[in-house]
């Protein structure tokens, strides 16, 4: 009787921790080396193909198999609780490629470990009924995987992290393997022992996980960490060396309170100066909320919309002190409304049409950014805006990644009749490019600026459409939601050049 409860329970237990561990280091490995399509495939492959050798080895282990299943839950939990901890340590002392080989090897050993476990379970049972209802068992496995895929973006990665998380689910594994032993090997001592320092290792990790946290963080960001917080999204950092405030999302900059304001005032002044009553502005991203700063000073406009699909974003912009006194209190300024929406779907869905919209998004490092850079993308900005609206886009750096920048170029091209780029010397980033496209052609010339800018003046404005003699675009394809080239473009731009400077992108 206590088989045919009791095993059906360890086998759910262990196809959800399973999963979690698979999803954990899936979303790890994306952190670290980017391309989520590339690591979640490879990674699933790799972790099936595993399973199966695990499945095809358990034969051989079936004349002890409760035995053998204990120490595979042991091993399980073991593994998958120091895995991510593994990886965090890895990143900031191995190489890349190092790391990618690191973290296959990983996933392969708990997936072989996994392909063991429903085989075993299966030869331990000895009531017939259990066998003649292996369905509704492995029924049990696969429910454990869907518990695992809703727990692990609504609850384990925005309120336990990816760090606790894998030590949580390694530590329940090794539960269970305890359980199981003392249940039906109470005289198998040595096996609880083995269970039980497993198991000290793992609380050791807890006990000591905040301060390893905080040498890791440390070792990344360089300067003091006064902020780190984990969303469904991204992780958000901030940081603080003497005046010196800079936000990170997932471990790359995104401003410098030194000298955001030259981005942010090339980004919105320029494409305000281009419209000649700019009243209703859009802006995709920018949920720190410095382009609506920018805007703000102008006095026509009459109506902000910020769409940003992390409200903690919005909720830092408004309530913690480094951003509120960088924006200058924007994000409660009655003019400005907040939207926590996609912005894909917000274009799509989205009926009022806008003088102005401001791309103020993050480079194309994923899969889901770089539809925000598409053609289709780009469609839907041109049916949001009036007959005489405007666009603009930041458009990453000129040089260093250039492809980026033409395939942004040309698949704008693509859809608005008239295409111009304009750059602005960034000193945290580099020379970093823009594009403004409408339906009627901007003269440069003819652009005036208000003159209440630290950066930007009328002057400046006109000259930054003058384009470096060496910056040239490229011939690339043009960018799609069917063919997201510009992620292999910027992963291209990124490996040519990662060796000479440690990475700084919008």
């Amino acid at each position: 009787m206590k088989k045919k409860i009791l095993l059906p329970l360890a086998v759910f237990i262990a196809g959800l921790c399973s999963i979690i561990y698979e999803l954990l280091i899936s979303t790890t490995a994306t952190y670290f080396l980017g391309d989520g399509v590339r690591q979640f495939s490879i990674i699933i492959g790799i972790y099936l193909f595993s399973m199966g050798i695990g499945a095809f080895l358990s034969k051989y282990l079936k004349n002890q198999s409760l035995q053998f299943f204990i120490l595979i839950e042991y091993a399980l939990g073991f593994i998958g609780g120091i895995s991510v901890p593994l990886l965090y340590f890895l990143f900031v002392n191995v190489n890349t490629t190092v790391l990618q080989i690191l973290i296959l090897c990983i996933i392969f050993i708990i997936g072989l470990l996994t392909g063991m476990e429903v085989p075993l379970l299966t030869f331990a049972s000895s009531t017939k009924n259990f066998k003649s209802n292996l369905s509704h068992v492995l029924s049990l496995d696969y429910i454990g995987g869907l518990i695992a895929t809703l727990l692990f973006p609504f609850i384990l990665l925005p309120f336990v992290g990816l760090f606790y998380s894998s030590i949580l689910f390694g530590i329940v594994n090794i539960l269970l393997g305890l359980f199981l032993n003392i249940t039906f090997f109470k005289k198998k001592i040595a096996t609880t022992l083995i269970g039980i320092f497993a198991l000290l290792l793992l609380l050791t990790l807890v006990l000591f996980g905040g301060q390893l946290l905080k040498i890791w963080d440390q070792k990344i960001y360089k300067h003091p960490i006064v902020l780190n917080v984990q969303t469904p999204y991204q992780k958000i950092v901030l940081t603080k060396k003497q005046e010196d405030v800079r936000l990170y999302l997932n471990r790359v900059i995104q401003f410098s309170s030194a000298d955001e304001h030259r981005y942010h005032e090339s980004l919105v002044h320029i494409p305000l100066a281009a419209h000649s009553r700019p009243e209703k502005v859009l802006i995709l991203g920018g949920g720190e909320n410095l382009a609506s700063r920018e805007v703000l000073k102008n006095p026509l406009v009459s109506q902000i919309d910020v769409v940003d699909i992390d409200s903690t974003m919005f909720y830092l912009a408004k309530t913690n002190p480094h951003l509120t006194h960088i924006n200058q209190h924007a994000a409660t300024h009655p003019k400005v409304n907040l939207i926590t929406e996609d912005a894909f779907t917000f274009l799509f869905t989205n009926q009022e049409p806008y003088d102005i919209i401001i791309a103020d998004l993050p480079d194309p490092v994923n899969e889901a950014i770089a539809r925000l850079y598409s053609k289709q993308f780009f469609l839907m900005a041109k049916r949001n805006l009036k007959k005489d609206g405007v666009f603009v886009t930041q458009s990453g750096e000129i040089y260093f990644s250039n492809t980026v920048f033409s395939c942004i170029n040309r698949t704008l091209n693509t859809v608005f009749p008239f295409v111009k780029t304009y750059h602005t010397y960034i000193p945290s980033f580099g020379d970093w490019g823009f594009h403004i496209a409408a339906n009627n052609d901007i003269d440069p010339d003819q652009l005036t600026i208000t003159d209440n800018l630290q950066f930007l003046d009328t002057k400046q404005a006109v000259s930054s459409f003058q384009m470096p003699k060496d910056i040239s675009i490229a011939a690339t394809k043009i960018n799609t939601l069917d063919n997201p080239i510009i992620l292999d473009y910027f992963l291209d731009d990124w490996n040519t050049w990662k060796s000479d400077f440690t990475t700084n992108t919008k």
